[in-house]
């Protein structure tokens, strides 16, 4: 905790002794692609000459120290405040299995006063020995007295006890709601799971968070994700809270990451920009962006698939709309000038989604389709024709692939994660981490996109190594790819004159020849608007 309260405090001073926009030298660099450069001057947010005079007048100068510069790295998929949401809950990542998460459950009732609700993430039963879904009879044993809802590493299960059962007036007649699943038990009784839609029926009885709560979720968040490098976010799903919380940070001098927003689709998110058009010329948050949902996720079988699941062939997803109402979306928001970016990792969902964009979209809006997992082959080349961009992150692939042949089957596994096919088009794929979902570190996920192994290099020679992408497309993966899909490739994904001054700065090269380096290498700096917003602690000193 003290060196966590040092570095918040090293942090505030580093923000507040570098809002001048005056002149800044940054010396003693390595830049990427630029082998001749060693030094960059900046002015306003903006990269304004290459190794200029040392000499000249300048109201700050950082000293690199031989680090290596990169491109600012882009998240291009996550939930900002949802990330910060997840710091300040309970964390599941990593549970073994049910008996584990149950212990972590029961001490947290013991500081949480009575009817207090008990919120986590991160659970994941396909890594579990007994990989069955677990009930709520398991939380009732520690937590009679606490709503407790527990959510899926990929945020489309729930997990609730009896007791936020009956807060929300669940029983064997509620009705599942289009898009949604409630699992029973063997008494018909609702068992605890609630799929994709059907967890809004418990969690629209949560107390709401406040314009306070998602200003301070943005700040854990925001200072994480400078420590790993990052420099601006694509936030996937955004309410009015959440824009009133940025444009208070953006009024402070506080924000210290860019956010492209995806509005939520719900009318109190979307009828003002709809009235008075999209926000573009505001260098910290651009809203232009809807992002709607067509399936759910491949975990929890809610993916849509144009087969049956092969472990379960009573099933083949679950689907939220209909190729016409998402056509209705595109003309109507395409229309006013906003993109459309639709959830969609089944091979089903994504023909939809697919055919609703060449019924109604705009090729000029660049529309999206997110997360983009499992894609038929014959599809692939319509995201070319129709211009349609794939957001995908690379460490979902290597979350999922250890079951993901149980999902699919043997056959349908070429059709997963399919990043070179659509890189060997030309097709830019923008890289993120979908934090919570994942951890949002960028070395992770470029290591990821280059190997398709864990950590530990399993499998050998990489999980359906076809789709493999270089190092080269991996880091365009983090910083060219994403500023295409945001319109933003004239001002960030490259070190070039007049782009904006983010910048990532690490210890060593990123380098292919050993990839598990990758893993090892360090942040030592993170610049964004010509600032440094983190600065690793010099041990040393």
């Amino acid at each position: 905790m003290f060196l966590f309260n040092r570095f918040v405090l090293t942090l505030f001073f580093i923000l507040t002794a570098t809002i001048s926009m005056g002149k800044t030298l940054l010396k003693n660099g390595r830049f990427y692609g630029l082998p001749n450069v060693s030094s960059v001057e900046c002015k306003d947010g903006r990269i304004l000459s290459f190794n200029p005079n040392h000499s000249n007048f300048y109201e700050s100068t950082i000293d690199l120290k031989n680090g290596w510069v990169y491109p600012g790295f882009i998240d291009g998929h996550m939930h900002l405040t949802g990330l910060g949401w997840a710091l300040e809950t309970l964390d599941l990542v990593g549970t073994p299995d049910k008996l584990s998460i149950i212990s972590i459950v029961k001490k947290a009732t013991l500081n949480s006063p009575k009817g207090r609700w008990i919120q986590g993430r991160g659970w994941d039963q396909n890594d579990w020995e007994n990989q069955t879904y677990p009930t709520a009879l398991d939380l009732d044993r520690v937590s009679a007295e606490h709503p407790v809802v527990l959510r899926r590493i990929d945020g489309h299960a729930l997990w609730a006890n009896t007791k936020a059962m009956k807060i929300a007036g669940i029983s064997n007649k509620t009705i599942e709601p289009d898009g949604g699943k409630i699992l029973y038990d063997k008494s018909n009784k609702p068992s605890g799971i609630f799929i994709d839609n059907a967890m809004d029926l418990i969690t629209a009885f949560i107390p709401k968070s406040t314009e306070e709560d998602k200003y301070r979720q943005t700040v854990k968040a925001q200072t994480l994700l400078n420590s790993l490098g990052i420099t601006s976010v694509h936030d996937a799903g955004v309410g009015v809270n959440d824009i009133s919380a940025y444009k208070k940070l953006i009024g402070e001098n506080l924000l210290t990451v860019r956010i492209f927003a995806m509005l939520n689709d719900s009318p109190e998110d979307v009828e003002f920009f709809l009235e008075n058009g999209p926000v573009t010329q505001k260098p910290f948050l651009t809203i232009r962006t809807l992002k709607v949902y067509m399936d759910g996720a491949l975990g929890s079988r809610g993916a849509a698939l144009l087969e049956p699941y092969s472990d379960d062939p009573k099933q083949s997803g679950l689907l939220f709309m209909d190729k016409n109402n998402l056509s209705s979306i595109v003309k109507k928001f395409n229309q006013a000038g906003f993109q459309v970016n639709t959830h969609g990792i089944g091979d089903k969902a994504i023909r939809i989604i697919l055919d609703a964009y060449e019924d109604s979209g705009e090729k000029e809006m660049r529309n999206r389709i997110e997360h983009a997992q499992i894609v038929h082959p014959n599809d692939i080349n319509r995201f070319k024709e129709l211009g349609i961009i794939p957001a995908m992150q690379a460490t979902h692939c290597t979350s999922d692939m250890p079951w993901a042949d149980e999902r699919l089957g043997e056959e349908r596994l070429s059709r997963a994660y399919p990043w070179q096919s659509f890189a060997q088009l030309g097709i830019p794929v923008p890289g993120g981490s979908d934090a919570p979902v994942e951890f949002p570190d960028p070395l992770v996920g470029i290591y990821a996109a280059i190997t398709r192994q864990d950590s530990s290099g399993w499998p050998e020679g990489g999980w359906q190594p076809q789709e493999r992408l270089t190092l080269e497309q991996a880091i365009h993966m983090y910083t060219l790819w994403p500023a295409y899909a945001s319109f933003e490739e004239n001002d960030k994904g490259k070190i070039e004159l007049g782009y904006f001054a983010d910048f990532t700065v690490l210890d060593k090269p990123l380098s292919d020849e050993n990839p598990k380096m990758i893993l090892k290498t360090k942040v030592t700096h993170t610049i964004v608007n010509g600032k440094v917003v983190y600065q690793a602690y010099d041990e040393s000193k």
